[in-house]
């Protein structure tokens, strides 16, 4: 079975993905629900079977802890009643994930242009979608502005993580475009909820959510995965 996972994990996740994505599409309100909460929980088991995973650096827990908030996120967000304990969860999982990204330190003397040109631009598209959303927030902007500044730091820091010799590549094919896909989803749900709903009602927005939102942590827990195997080998 554990060959299997670490061979299949990543395909059979993309699968349970879509049929997710068609229940929503559907009407199928019960597969739609079980198949969410499969998705993290599977995630995981992928990273968890992984033949690193034993002698891997103790900043694997970082990435199982940051995807089990994101599974409490998940569970939390199919009811809109609790709206903020999923969002702390999901809090909780940009949390960890800076706190691994952080741990990857810069290559000495290697420029830093493109940290600071991406985080001018992620700063100007938050500020965007703060001040056009505010008058909606209500109560909620506050602890939607300590989440927006949570992810953009972990969208941040997989930037500062392509400058780490042996993280470059990874970062740049899968931790920076999966957190992209990640800030995507929320901004798609943010205007959703505060704009669209009210204003100008989309038909199935949510499918575009879920859908970056997937593929979002696939990219991510694949680039775990690759950087384990990559420094657990040259170890």
């Amino acid at each position: 079975m554990k060959p299997f996972i670490q061979k299949f994990g990543i395909t059979i996740y993309l699968l349970i993905l879509m049929l997710h994505l068609f229940a929503q599409l559907l009407g199928y309100t019960s597969i739609q629900y079980g198949s969410k909460l499969i998705l993290l929980p599977l995630l995981m088991l992928f990273f968890y079977v992984q033949p690193f995973f034993a002698t891997a650096a103790k900043s694997k827990y970082l990435i199982l802890i940051g995807l089990f908030g994101s599974f409490l996120g998940d569970a939390f967000l199919l009811s809109e009643a609790y709206f903020i304990p999923g969002m702390i969860a999901f809090m909780t999982t940009h949390i960890f994930n800076i706190l691994f990204f952080n741990s990857l330190k810069p290559k000495i003397g290697e420029s830093k242009t493109k940290l600071y040109v991406f985080t001018l631009m992620l700063a100007a598209f938050c500020a965007f979608v703060y001040f056009f959303l505010k008058d909606a927030m209500g109560a909620l902007i506050y602890p939607i502005l300590v989440y927006m500044l949570l992810i953009s730091f972990a969208a941040i820091y997989t930037v500062r993580a392509s400058l780490n010799q042996q993280a470059t590549t990874i970062a740049n094919l899968f931790w920076t475009p999966g957190m992209l896909f990640f800030i995507a989803s929320d901004a798609v749900l943010a205007f959703n909820k505060f704009y669209w709903s009210t204003q100008s009602p989309i038909d199935n927005i949510g499918l575009v959510t879920m859908a970056t939102y997937g593929v979002a942590q696939m990219l991510l827990v694949k680039g775990f995965q690759l950087y384990f195997s990559k420094t657990s080998t040259t170890a």
